[in-house]
């Protein structure tokens, strides 16, 4: 399971539809093959949905059962955090014109719902307010959204009763309430009986499809970190029905949550030869090297995004933006596979695209490629235009060249000239520990 978090995204420049991921968190050896699929994304503005799954998809392990993820279905209005910037993609399943720029993102993931092996679908939103099936006042009415678990009716045909299904959801969510203002209530849209909109939706094509299908709205009143704690216990809820066993690495609480959000280990890989460490990094970098095509790029955190906006690069993490990379174009070469190091006294190899942690002093060992330290300036070069060979302490760095807000973290990076054309080949960050 762990290893889609490490599936290959070419990069998608930011001016249409992307296309959506599926993590498949099937357990080792499942003993029930019926799938559970859940979604989030499909509006962009709806953090608590996206970031929800994303730490399901890195966080939870499935010990038994079959888990099917879409954290980011609508993955350009994400960027845009944007509710939908080609319409509202959860109005697009009863008709949609072939000439619609989502229309393929739409049959796609129809073609997923109706997938044999999938049987439950489980679909994440943030709403506001809170629901309540009577008016009490502005923010707690029945045309509020927020906080509450939604079915399109009763039963499915007539063998499968929904309204049971979801009332034990809500019951599990209810049972484990920050505030007693956040309590869920079913909100049953009765959609077959005239609801026009709703009638649009996801989750009212899977029903006619014969598929269970339910929605999670958590209150866009509240902090993003209680909004995923109440997507999370929805998530586990439908585990606990389909009796799909599972464990996490950390306890559900907001505090631990908001801490996962905000991952000290979140990092991008960029054509295998730049790992970027992405936890308290600078606002902005310059320079930094760019190839224009071939651009591709994978991350530890699923809804990490690497795209390319005006004259920059940026990376977000779901619509939060993380750093703007302003671009050096330049080509790729990937020729250089590891590097010869000397690390407080200490010969080490390791690969092109490492963060290597130093506690005093580090030298990169003489290489036929050109060493660049970023951050660095001295007259020991003399007359070569390398940095190899030099012995490097942190005061020897320049603190407006680091990559990280605390001044710790800077780069190295590798050229290789080949007749009067020069090559990047890659990037090791140096970690200097306080």
């Amino acid at each position: 399971m762990r290893k889609l978090l490490f599936l290959i995204i070419f990069v998608i420049l930011h001016s249409k539809p992307i296309d959506f991921s599926l993590y498949k968190l099937d357990s080792v050896t499942p003993t029930n093959r019926p799938a559970l699929l859940i979604l989030s994304g499909i509006q962009g503005d709806e953090p608590g949905a996206f970031n929800a799954t994303s730490i399901l998809i890195k966080h939870y392990k499935i010990l038994n059962g079959n888990v099917w993820v879409v954290p980011n279905l609508n993955q350009y209005s994400i960027l845009k955090n944007n509710r939908g910037i080609y319409g509202d993609m959860n109005r697009k399943f009863a008709e949609l014109s072939i000439n619609d720029p989502e229309y393929k993102i739409i049959q796609d993931i129809k073609k997923i719902i109706l997938d044999d092996d999938v049987v439950r679908v489980l679909h994440l939103h943030d709403g506001s307010g809170f629901y309540r099936d009577r008016y009490i006042n502005n923010l707690l009415n029945q045309s509020r959204w927020g906080n509450c678990s939604i079915i399109d009716q009763n039963t499915l045909f007539e063998y499968d009763d929904l309204n049971i299904n979801i009332n034990e959801i809500v019951n599990h969510i209810n049972n484990n309430l920050l505030d007693n203002l956040h309590r869920y209530h079913v909100r049953n849209t009765n959609t077959a009986q005239g609801d026009i909109e709703q009638s649009k939706s996801l989750t009212y094509f899977a029903t006619i499809n014969k598929k269970m299908a339910f929605a999670n709205e958590a209150s866009k009143s509240l902090p993003l970190e209680q909004r995923v704690y109440y997507h999370l216990l929805a998530i586990e809820g439908m585990f606990k029905i389909m009796n799909i066993e599972f464990k996490k690495d950390f306890e559900l609480n907001t505090s631990n949550i908001k801490n996962l959000i905000n991952d000290k280990n979140m990092n991008i890989v960029i054509n295998d030869i730049i790992e970027l460490p992405l936890y308290n990094i600078k606002n902005s970098l310059n320079y930094f090297p760019i190839q224009k095509d071939n651009l591709r790029f994978y991350s530890n955190t699923p809804i990490i995004w690497l795209f390319e906006d005006g004259n920059n690069f940026r990376i977000k993490n779901g619509n939060k933006n993380i750093v703007y990379l302003k671009p050096f174009f330049i080509d790729f070469d990937d020729s250089l596979k590891n590097v010869s190091l000397v690390v407080d006294d200490n010969e080490v190899e390791i690969p092109i695209g490492t963060i290597i942690k130093v506690k005093d002093s580090f030298s990169v060992n003489m290489l036929p490629y050109r060493v660049n330290i970023i951050g660095y300036s001295s007259n020991k070069l003399g007359n070569s235009d390398t940095e190899a060979g030099i012995t490097i302490k942190r005061d020897d760095l320049i603190d407006k060249f680091s990559i990280d807000k605390t001044s710790s973290k800077f780069r190295v990076e590798f050229y290789k000239k080949e007749g009067n054309i020069e090559k990047f080949s890659g990037m090791i960050i140096i970690d200097f520990q306080s």
